[in-house]
């Protein structure tokens, strides 16, 4: 199935935030999985017993996270005969069933009027956060609805939600901080009655005199007669994920020795309400981007690479190819299927399979110039 509302959405929620990397390779280990305690309402998590029968899945096993350096950051339980990390998708498994990441958005908001002074100078705008569900009304909606799809059911992820504080609670912190993690699904179905499933990660910081926020999410792209069992796995596999204790204290030694740096010369520039403000937003950043590279890192690139990728993405989807005109430097869209466009200052293309065509030899188009084009991978 290619779902047109998941793709306006991976693309509207592409931002600076986001920390990933691609490329990265992973391995499935081979023990068997814990049980996966029993879910509530519409979204029940099965024993991993009963996904193990599952068919046409296979056996559920443990699945390795790895770094770039090869280093195993986490696990989750899957079917044997599913992967992760395949391309473009975080997690994939038989019959054309695919799981996107979209990349972290953060956010934050104070009633300090030289705070929210400072931050509208940096070009940044306060947001504040009310409720997750309040969220995917304003963000998620709206861009489904473009693509004629719509909100069918949502409810609470509490085990998705305590499997993301869990790992927050790993992580090395400045000082005490008061946090808040909410979880939940969101099923939808596109404009041809496709079913598919977001599932929404948030959390909220209190840092004192501000909230830091932030949320990501997972969707699943699923063939009608794959939807319910895979988003029982899915679902399933974000509620057990399991962080290596290991990889997580060299994480947090490493940034320990940052911070210990970063305050030493912090202290030399910094005087009276700067010092302050400057040292909350570090601490913001930092955090947030502790959890989005720790999570994300394995299997995305950074900032622009993270655009490519969306990008590529929606091409796939939409049976499309990104161009540029070498002429003014512009991008445009084309349908795939030849290997050589030429396109004219009016954004019109000419496809090719002749490597030896030129539209300005063509007697019926040489009326105007024509520019070949790069195609973007």
């Amino acid at each position: 199935m290619k779902s047109s509302a998941i793709c306006l959405l991976a693309l509207s929620l592409v931002t600076a935030a986001c920390d990933p990397k691609t490329d990265k390779k992973t391995v499935s280990g081979q023990s068997a999985a814990p049980d996966a305690p029993q879910g509530a309402g519409g979204g029940d998590l099965e024993p991993a017993q009963a996904l193990a029968r599952a068919a046409p899945d296979g056996k559920l096993v443990t699945h390795k996270l790895l770094d770039d350096k090869y280093l195993e950051m986490a696990s989750l339980p899957l079917p044997d005969n599913w992967i992760v990390n395949h391309g473009k998708a975080f997690m994939s498994g038989p019959g054309n069933v695919h799981v996107y990441m979209f990349p972290l958005k953060t956010f934050m908001h104070s009633n300090d009027a030289m705070m929210q002074q400072l931050y509208a100078q940096s070009g940044n705008t306060m947001r504040p956060f009310t409720s997750i569900d309040k969220v995917i009304q304003q963000d998620l909606v709206p861009v489904a609805k473009k693509e004629g799809a719509k909100l069918v059911k949502q409810y609470d992820a509490p085990q998705i939600a305590a499997s993301d504080k869990s790992f927050s609670d790993l992580l090395y912190k400045v000082g005490p901080m008061r946090q808040v993690f909410h979880a939940q699904v969101t099923e939808w179905t596109d404009k041809k009655g496709n079913p598919y499933m977001i599932v929404v990660h948030l959390n909220a910081t209190d840092l004192g005199n501000m909230v830091s926020w932030s949320y990501s999410c997972h969707a699943l792209d699923a063939p009608k007669e794959r939807y319910e069992q895979s988003k029982k796995i899915v679902l399933n596999a974000l509620a057990n994920i399991r962080y290596s204790a290991q990889y997580v204290q060299a994480y947090n030694q490493n940034e320990m020795a940052k911070e210990r740096t970063s305050w030493a010369a912090h202290n030399q520039r910094m005087q009276a309400n700067k010092e302050a403000f400057e040292a909350q937003q570090r601490a913001f950043r930092e955090k947030n981007d502790a959890i989005n590279s720790a999570i994300a890192s394995s299997y995305a690139e950074r900032d622009a690479a993270s655009d490519r990728t969306h990008n590529r993405f929606l091409n796939y989807i939409k049976d499309e190819n990104t161009v540029r005109n070498p002429a003014d430097g512009k991008r445009h869209q084309v349908q795939t299927g030849a290997p050589q466009y030429w396109m004219n200052g009016n954004g019109q293309y000419v496809p090719s399979n002749n490597p030896n065509y030129d539209p300005n030899r063509d007697p019926a188009l040489n009326h105007q110039p024509w520019t070949e084009t790069e195609i973007e991978e």
